[in-house]
């Protein structure tokens, strides 16, 4: 049986235009397709582990001067992200953040990540998920949920900062599904607070909805 990607628009809804690394549109196709290759070549496998993918969300540095990807704070979530990877037998990373803060940035937080990871890190490819379209911290885990369910990723480990990390995983206290429902109308999964930059995350089917958003529904 021949496998092919699983065709972006089954997970991302936004235009693809909306997504851009300086002036260049970001093609979701190209940049996922080492990745859903390797998920779906070895489904059997991968489904018996305990966390099938990192999910790391973005993070707006101050100086836009400078690429994403190369903030310390960037480097400090990726430097945990493959410690976890090699600790947990994660096998994929998936980056999420749009071109958010400033207006009409130039720079994408997604891809910034994983040409970090790619360049600093050695990881290549068939290893790295983008999503390119994610405004808020809502729609970081919403998106990434949407690709998990589609390539059928059951849980992933949310490696960030602790003031975001107890934003997701602090559940008694934090107001992140309560912002999740004002935002989306639904949780967008469940949170297992692990320990102070880790996070599980099992996606609600609930993610699939399209939303009114117009850069990223």
């Amino acid at each position: 049986m021949i496998i092919t990607p699983i065709p972006p628009n089954l997970y991302a809804y936004a235009n693809p235009n909306a997504a851009h690394e300086g002036n260049v549109a970001i093609n979701i196709t190209t940049e996922n397709k080492e990745v859903s290759l390797a998920i779906q070549n070895n489904i059997d496998h991968i489904q018996k582990l305990k966390y099938q993918m990192i999910i790391v969300p973005g993070f707006t540095p101050r100086d836009i001067t400078k690429p994403e990807g190369t903030n310390k704070k960037e480097l400090k979530r990726l430097e945990r992200a493959i410690k976890a990877m090699r600790k947990f037998k994660v096998p994929f990373i998936m980056v999420s953040g749009g071109n958010v803060r400033p207006p009409q940035t130039p720079n994408n937080e997604a891809y910034g990540l994983k040409q970090a990871l790619i360049s600093k890190f050695n990881l290549n490819e068939s290893q790295i998920a983008i999503d390119p379209y994610a405004r808020t911290s809502v729609t970081n885990m919403r998106n990434c949920g949407r690709f998990m369910l589609k390539h059928k990723l059951k849980r992933a480990l949310i490696i960030t900062s602790f003031g975001q990390n107890f934003y997701f995983g602090a559940q008694a206290i934090s107001t992140y599904q309560k912002a999740s429902k004002k935002t989306l109308g639904y949780k967008v999964g469940k949170f297992r607070f692990l320990s102070l930059y880790r996070t599980s995350f099992i996606p609600s089917p609930d993610v699939l909805q399209r939303s009114d958003s117009p850069l990223d529904p």
